[in-house]
């Protein structure tokens, strides 16, 4: 997962309750020398920029492909996600999902059977095409992510773990839900996700891009986040 060219870039910014937080979180859009899109993303917190990496292959708006390494105080763990696909076959959302990642007992291997399931890297910059495949089912559709709840739990760290989201588009516009910063082209999302980030507020452009990202936290805080310093080549017309 090389790219031979570079197609887009940007960051996320992230605050809580207006206070700036020292979360580094950038990605890159390209291509291989296969022609396939690339997409990674890192989420470096603090100092010594402990956190995840992900570099992942796009494919007909979905994820097919994803490598993720998990970086901290106590060592490193890898995991690789692929979605089986028969050989001359696009992929679809019912596809098989093959995970393997390393536990403290070697490595491990897991495969999720068919059935309609997204894979999704948890980075902010997938979020967008997450969105827009989710509000297609009414109730919701299960989620395949890296599990990365309790980082100390180091045999469950980056294994597969499957929760049920939804996402239902808003009638109105970014600015009448207080979003005033991402103007008035982008299209609104409530987003139920897993429990941290329960009845978010998520905005995506034309382009499929997350380009803001809202939600209250348990302890009753206000967290956002924003995309800046964005780079897109003419050649594009959307993320995936």
């Amino acid at each position: 997962m090389q790219f031979t060219e570079t197609l887009a870039q940007g960051c996320y910014h992230y605050s809580c309750d207006g206070r700036t937080m020292p979360v580094q979180d950038t990605w890159q859009l390209g291509r291989d020398k296969k022609g396939r899109r690339l997409l990674t993303s890192q989420r470096l917190v603090g100092e010594l920029g402990f956190g995840i990496t992900a570099r992942a292959v796009l494919s007909a708006k979905l994820v097919t492909e994803c490598l993720l390494h998990w970086r901290d105080e106590t060592g490193e763990v890898s995991a690789r996600y692929q979605l089986l696909t028969p050989a001359g076959k696009n992929a679809h959302l019912n596809n098989p999902v093959d995970a393997h990642w390393c536990g403290p007992n070697g490595p491990q291997h897991r495969v999720l059977s068919e059935g309609a399931r997204l894979l999704f890297p948890l980075m902010r910059i997938f979020m967008g095409p997450l969105l827009i495949n989710l509000s297609q089912f009414k109730e919701g559709c299960e989620v395949v992510t890296p599990d990365i709840v309790d980082p100390s739990q180091r045999g469950k760290l980056l294994a597969p773990r499957v929760s049920h989201r939804q996402a239902q588009t808003v009638v109105g516009d970014a600015t009448t839900l207080g979003a005033q910063d991402l103007g008035n082209e982008v299209s609104a999302f409530i987003y139920h996700g897993d429990e941290a980030e329960r009845d978010a507020h998520c905005f995506v452009d034309k382009r499929g891009l997350l380009v803001g990202y809202d939600w209250p936290s348990s302890t009753g805080r206000l967290w956002k986040v924003r995309l800046r310093d964005l780079e897109w080549s003419s050649q594009l017309n959307t993320l995936a």
